[in-house]
């Protein structure tokens, strides 16, 4: 057992289990694995316990699990009994069917016996696990009686019961053939509906899982309206809203629908950080820069010790032409995490960008200054010092220049573009 079992199957449990039925079963696995003699186990059935009784927790597990179809079927007494035999009934039901296809005062007397002898037909093919034999008898019996409460309820039970099980064994298309059927018999069932956008989303069928997941997702806001408390209906819906963002952004489309997603969620939950992180990172990805520094000016307040968020607020404040702004929140960050190794690699990152994009316009002064600044944090490096030596050839300042290309000669004895400025300095006068 491990700790990424299935919480359901760790407390022998199905989906849909009420918290109190959980609660009576942890009881029950406790009692089983004592705590001191079975630590292990027991830290596994803790994990359960805490992943099905916590609301948020339940909800990521629940997202992407099949729904147990709940029902007893509707078989009479009468309809359970052994007799006649099966020989008898089959012989009994092909009469009676060609007396009831034939029409007259005499089929509308048979009827009712020919049904009553396909829902026991029905029932004893269940009984033997002959799913599909069983559930032609209930279809046959439909197209004799088509008000048949029953038989209604047995055929839509029997869809879903077979359905699930398909589902749990990867047969997918199989089961999303008789999910629908089953939706066919009842268009409400929410259930039924969240089934099929798992398997069609499962199976690539990418249209139909969008339709089943947008119903899904609209009956589970018309139910957080009536239940505007209920914690596990609102972490269901953000998880989809998450799950669709995410997918959005891993298939390359748009980074605008993604974040359409994200700030669904956030109508639900105004301060998910997970949602907010993801519009900011989207508008970064979209070089929407002035939008994402409104996103991450609005986190690092809400979130002022966070250093990824201050990093990313950097790049945003950076990219956006506010150069000063982005050293002095880098800075503020360093201050809270003076070892992180990601905002000094931003920085450097930053300064060696900038210095040679002012030295490539010929704006040598500015290009000096974020070299030079470099050249503070990493005094010993051959590569800072190349960069300036690089910047006062271009000016034509040749003292300096030949000064710093000695600097990188001494710390890298083999750089050969250090040797060959040297050598044609020398030759120059220098």
């Amino acid at each position: 057992m491990t700790t990424t079992a299935n919480p359901y199957t760790v407390l022998n449990l199905r989906k849909g289990a009420t918290d109190e039925e959980i609660k009576q079963a942890y009881f029950e696995m406790v009692k089983k694995w004592d705590p001191e003699r079975h630590t292990d186990r027991f830290m596994v059935i803790q994990q359960a316990y805490d992943r099905l009784r916590d609301p948020k927790k339940r909800a990521k597990e629940d997202l992407f699990s099949y729904n147990y179809p709940k029902g007893e079927f509707l078989f009479t007494p009468e309809e359970r009994l052994d007799a006649p035999s099966d020989t008898e009934m089959i012989a009994k039901i092909r009469g009676l069917e060609g007396k009831v296809k034939g029409g007259g005062a005499e089929a509308n007397g048979l009827r009712d016996e020919l049904v009553h002898l396909l829902l026991t037909s029905s029932w004893r093919n269940f009984k033997k696990k002959q799913w599909r034999e069983g559930m032609a008898d209930l279809a046959r019996s439909l197209e004799y009686d088509p008000t048949n409460q029953r038989a209604k309820s047995n055929l839509n039970l029997a869809y879903m019961r077979l359905g699930y099980s398909y589902a749990l064994n990867n047969l997918i298309k199989e089961s999303v053939e008789l999910f629908e059927k089953s939706l066919q018999m009842n268009p409400d069932n929410v259930s039924i509906i969240h089934n099929l956008a798992i398997a069609t989303e499962a199976d690539g069928e990418r249209e139909k899982a969008e339709r089943y997941w947008g119903e899904t997702l609209r009956r589970w806001k018309i139910q957080l309206e009536q239940e505007p408390e209920n914690e596990y209906i609102k972490a269901l819906i953000i998880e989809t809203h998450k799950h669709f963002g995410g997918r959005n952004l891993d298939a390359k489309r748009e980074g605008i629908s993604a974040i359409e997603e994200y700030k669904e969620v956030l109508k639900i939950n105004p301060n998910d950080f997970e949602a907010q992180m993801k519009i900011a990172e989207t508008m970064m990805d979209n070089k929407n820069f002035p939008e994402a520094v409104k996103e991450l000016r609005q986190l690092s307040v809400k979130n002022p010790t966070n250093v990824h968020v201050l990093n990313l607020y950097g790049w945003a404040q950076l990219n956006s032409g506010d150069i000063d702004g982005a050293f002095t929140t880098w800075q503020r960050a360093l201050k809270l995490d003076p070892k992180n190794y990601a905002i000094t690699e931003s920085m450097i990152k930053a300064r060696m960008d900038l210095g040679k994009k002012h030295r490539d316009s010929r704006q040598f002064t500015p290009a000096l200054v974020h070299f030079k600044a470099l050249l503070k944090q990493l005094p010993q490096s051959a590569e800072i010092h190349k960069e300036i030596a690089k910047t006062y050839q271009l000016q034509g300042d040749k003292v300096s220049a030949f000064r710093h290309w000695s600097i990188v000669a001494q710390l890298d004895p083999k750089d050969k573009d250090a040797k060959k400025a040297l050598s044609d300095l020398r030759m120059r006068g220098q």
